[in-house]
């Protein structure tokens, strides 16, 4: 199955429209039995620290620079991933302790259950899809730059394997339907500026860059003059060179460009993954794939 999240490394696929309907038959049973405004009061505090793990993501760096210069992408993510979950559950304890237990004290029963709890259950449960929707759609940014950067540094002839599942998941999410609903209205533009992201890194070598710009649906992407212009940039182009992904994907010229109508337009017809790679391996007759020669780095202007 092409949106398989494991990419067969589990004996059965697990695609994102399969969890989203387990969550929904989930909440639904749990609404029922137990009520659902403690669901919706869950959902708020989930809200919260969805928000400030975001928000966090792009301080880390500065954070932590006292004890190293360039924090790895992986560090930062799950860093503010567990900033996010820890404001979550302080948050859902003291709601817990202070407000639902002393009414559901008062009132000896389940707040909101039955049928009807069930029913109203689809508003959190749709809340909890999308934010986690965003969160793999993050983590698959991070972990496929990665794997292209690290793709981009590999010795010129040096055969080297597929990419893993985790750095595959954009590709997944991108075959999805519920995942791919979640693209197109994400707030943040996570899977676009992956794919630019993904874009301007591989264009650090030439020879990549040159097999870009031949591909139908990413040389109209890098043939774009906000694209242009974004590559042009000093700024970006110092972090792209240092490889600071962390403070890239949340940089507002990034987010500007990527947001944008036509170049997302643009963006949505690139299979990054695929496209990334056939510009930095060459599969030859046995089946090996190998770095193409390198080069200086490919520029736009």
């Amino acid at each position: 199955m092409e949106s398989d999240l494991f990419n067969g490394a589990l004996p059965f696929p697990v695609n994102f429209t399969t969890i989203a309907i387990g969550l929904v038959i989930l909440l639904a049973l749990i609404a029922f039995v137990r009520g659902v405004i403690g669901m919706l009061v869950g959902i708020l505090c989930l809200l919260a620290g969805a928000f400030v793990g975001y928000w966090c993501h792009s301080l880390i760096p500065g954070w932590i620079s006292i004890f190293t210069e360039q924090p790895s992408p992986r560090f930062a993510f799950f860093a503010a991933l567990g900033i996010g979950v820890s404001v979550y559950i302080c948050l859902r304890l003291m709601v817990g302790a202070f407000l639902l237990a002393p009414i559901r004290k008062k009132r000896e029963g389940r707040l909101l259950g039955g049928i009807f709890g069930a029913a109203l259950s689809l508003i959190p449960a749709a809340v909890v899809i999308f934010v986690l929707g965003l969160g793999f759609w993050m983590a698959g940014v991070i972990f496929s730059i990665d794997n292209t950067d690290t793709g981009v540094a590999v010795k010129e002839g040096e055969v080297v394997t597929e990419r893993p599942f985790w750095a595959r998941w954009n590709e997944a999410l991108d075959r999805d339907y519920v995942a791919s609903l979640i693209a197109k209205v994400d707030p943040v533009a996570v899977r676009a500026k992956g794919v630019l992201l993904n874009l301007m890194v591989a264009l650090k070598d030439n020879a990549a860059g040159g097999k870009l710009s031949e591909d139908p649906a990413a040389g109209k992407v890098l043939r774009n003059a906000k694209v242009r212009e974004l590559d042009k940039d000093p700024e970006i182009t110092k972090l792209v060179e240092k490889g600071d992904y962390t403070r890239l994907i949340n940089h507002p010229k990034v987010r500007e460009v990527a947001a944008d109508r036509e170049v997302s337009g643009l963006l949505d017809d690139v299979h990054v993954e695929k496209v990334v790679d056939s510009s930095l391996y060459a599969v030859e007759k046995s089946g090996n794939r190998v770095r193409r020669t390198r080069s200086m780095r490919f520029s736009l202007r």
